[in-house]
Formats: C-alpha cells, structure tokens, sequence
C-alpha cells in the first residue's frame, strides 16, 4: 500500500504507454502504476545500485517484470523510450533542477509530476525556464512530514516572484493540512534565521530573505 505521498503522486499521474519513475527506490510507485493500469510500461530508474536491487526484487514479486525497464542511469538519461508522464521525487530541489535543465530535451513533452525536499522555488523557476508550467500543485503529509507535489505540462507560466517562491495553487489547500504547513516551515526557517544570526559574518541578505519569509508564513497562519 502506498503512502500519502506516492498515492498523491499516482492521482496526479497522466495515463500513459509508458512512464518513467526517476530515483525509483524501492519501485513502489511504478508497480502501483502499472497495477492500476494507470500506465501499461514503466522505467524504474535510479542511480543506486543497492536502490535497484530493492527495485527489482518489488517489481519480480509483482509479475511486473514483463512491463518494466529497470535503469541505472542518471536522471534523464534514463529514458529509454518516448515517455508520456516523468515523475522525479525524494530528493532535494538543486538536484532536481540539474536534472530537469540537463535533460530537458529527453522530455519530449512527457507531463511531470515532482517532489522536491528542499529549494521549491527553485524547482518552480527552473519548470518555467525550460518551458514548463505547473497546472496542479498539492500537499500532504506523510511520517510527520509535509510534502509539496507538483503536475506540470509544457507551456508558458507566469508567475509573480512570490508565487515563485511560496507557490500559487498551494493556498487552495485544505485549511487544517495548511496550517499544520505553515506552523512547520516557521520552525523550521526560524531555526534557520537563528543560525544565520549566530554567524561570525552574518549573511544580511540570506537574513532577509529567511526573515521575509518567516513573516509570510506567519502571515498565513494568523489569516
């Protein structure tokens, strides 16, 4: 059974021929794919050798095998056939941004569902940047943890900076599941900005840019 995050990430899958799971892990989300007949083939791919191990052993047990391209490669290299939707999850948004820009090309319009750890506005940018515009974006919360996903189809996105940098369709969210959100990124930058401050040099830009931040989401809360 998946978790919260993988069974949001199923339900903003384009049904397709194939699809591809990039930094697959354990293969979870490809064999419920394939299960539900959401995509007919699946490229399970990942870097780790010891991840694909994992990787295959799920897909063998499901029967999957037949429908299944198991990959080791890096990021988009990995697509071995013309994909119609990409998911990249579980890792952080610089990775995830080089991944996107270096591969882009591979992408052949495919539709994207990601989740990235950290640096989400990086994510959003880079999607812009290489023609890409985010039609869904959606949250849950999964082992204690709060998790941005996003869809995105090619096309032109116009974004303000703070869309950019705190997301547009996000707010759209269930009220108590954003509250929770937002109580948690103020811990978390507060901490943030306390380190920042505790600097031998302090960075006064960094220490800005966290501050605003911090005062958004607190913002959000008191709303």
């Amino acid at each position: 059974m998946l978790d919260a995050r993988l069974s949001l990430a199923a339900s903003l899958y384009e049904p397709c021929d194939w699809g591809a799971d990039i930094g697959t892990d354990h293969a979870f989300l490809p064999c419920h794919l394939l299960r539900a007949g959401i995509c007919q083939h699946m490229i399970a791919a990942d870097v780790s050798p010891k991840a694909l191990k994992h990787a295959r052993e799920n897909i063998t047990h499901a029967g999957l095998t037949g429908r299944t391209d198991i990959v080791h490669a890096d990021g988009l290299d990995a697509l071995t056939h013309r994909c119609g939707c990409v998911s990249i999850m579980g890792m952080g948004g610089e990775t995830m941004a080089e991944i996107l820009q270096k591969g882009q090309a591979r992408l052949q319009g495919a539709v994207l569902v990601l989740s990235a750890h950290t640096e989400q506005a990086l994510v959003r940018e880079t999607l812009r940047d290489i023609g890409y515009r985010i039609t869904q974006e959606r949250l849950c919360q999964a082992a204690g943890r709060y998790y941005v996903l996003w869809r995105a189809e090619p096309g032109t996105m116009h974004w303000t900076a703070d869309e950019l940098r705190y997301g547009r369709y996000l707010w759209n969210e269930d009220a108590a599941l954003l509250r929770g959100f937002c109580a948690f990124r103020t811990r978390v930058l507060m901490t943030q900005l306390q380190g920042l401050q505790r600097a031998a040099v302090p960075d006064e830009a960094a220490i800005q840019q966290v501050s605003a931040a911090v005062t958004f989401y607190q913002n959000k809360l008191e709303a």
